[in-house]
């Protein structure tokens, strides 16, 4: 009985859960949470070089889970759609805790089960794209809208892949799908807003500006918008930063965000050296499931790349 209660818990999980999450919560809940945020400017500023903080520490509890899973498949009583369950949910957990290559294998192990698991297919794209596999990582996100047309990050997905693909106007397509399912979240203005970049620098100032009204200036998620516009200084975002801070996870978690928004701005703008050490301040934050930690080594590729390239 212990299985089968333990399983219908992991389906209602994989139910709820509609892209790569930290700590049981979904990136949606995670992106509106930190946008209801204040960050006001009341505080001294911090200087955004010297923002360095401990990086996140793994989850006892979701090793915990892991062994729970291990010592569930071991089990004759788990059918093959449990079965499929498991190694969805196990997967979850050690992309949570940045072991890629195992979760890729257990969604890999799902879908040999499940072939309609939409989910699995989602996670399987986005392993494919931090890796560099443009043309598999495409091919499962298509998977993923025509088992899921309406599946929540997708177009985000997606859009990331053609993206760092550089294909720009496939990428702003995708954007723009992504952004019109809630024009008032941050995230989703600023990748537009990057993709547009890379097609028409002026145009796509205009349109930040415009989308931009949307979000209130003193929410976390607002301040990002600010800064990449140019309304507020570097110190200012990191400030913003620590402002309602309860936890150090959640420290850790805003920071992670703000590297990238820094290192963006600064690649941007031509400051090739300022944007690879952001880039790396993100990935030693350990935030393995947000999507600006999951991008921030293709951003290292792709500023070495052109480094490259520049010299005769």
């Amino acid at each position: 009985m212990k299985i089968f209660v333990y399983i219908a818990l992991l389906s209602f999980l994989v139910g709820c859960q509609l892209t790569p999450s930290d700590s049981g919560n979904e990136q949606g809940s995670r992106e509106q949470g930190q946008q209801g945020r204040t960050g006001g400017e009341g505080q001294a500023q911090r200087r955004a070089d010297l923002a360095i903080v401990e990086p996140a520490l793994p989850s006892q509890s979701q090793q915990a889970e892991i062994a729970q899973i291990n010592e569930l498949m071991e089990s004759d009583e788990v059918n093959d759609e449990q079965r499929a369950t498991l190694y969805y949910r196990r997967g979850v957990l050690y992309d949570a805790l940045g072991l890629n290559t195992l979760a890729l294998l257990e969604m890999n192990k799902a879908l040999a089960l499940e072939p309609a698991m939409a989910d699995a297919w989602h996670y399987v794209g986005i392993y494919y794209m931090q890796n560099g596999n443009y043309s598999n990582a495409y091919e499962a996100f298509d998977s993923v809208i025509e088992l899921s047309p309406e599946h929540d990050f997708v177009y985000l997905n997606r859009g990331l892949t053609s993206y760092y693909d550089g294909q720009f106007d496939m990428a702003f397509t995708d954007f723009a799908d992504f952004y019109f399912q809630d024009p008032s979240d941050a995230y989703r203005i600023a990748w537009q807003y990057f993709a547009a970049f890379e097609l028409d620098s002026g145009r796509a100032s205009e349109q930040l500006r415009q989308q931009m009204q949307a979000v209130p200036a003193r929410t976390w998620g607002g301040g990002i918008l600010r800064f990449l516009a140019g309304d507020i200084s570097e110190n200012q975002l990191i400030s913003a930063a620590f402002q309602g801070i309860e936890t150090h996870q959640e420290l850790v978690e805003r920071l992670c965000e703000a590297y990238f928004y820094l290192g963006k701005k600064a690649a941007m703008q031509g400051d090739t050296e300022q944007a690879l050490n952001y880039f790396k301040l993100v990935l030693m934050t350990n935030v393995y499931s947000f999507v600006e930690h999951r991008v921030a080594r293709a951003e290292l590729y792709r500023l070495r790349e052109a480094d490259q390239k520049s010299v005769p």
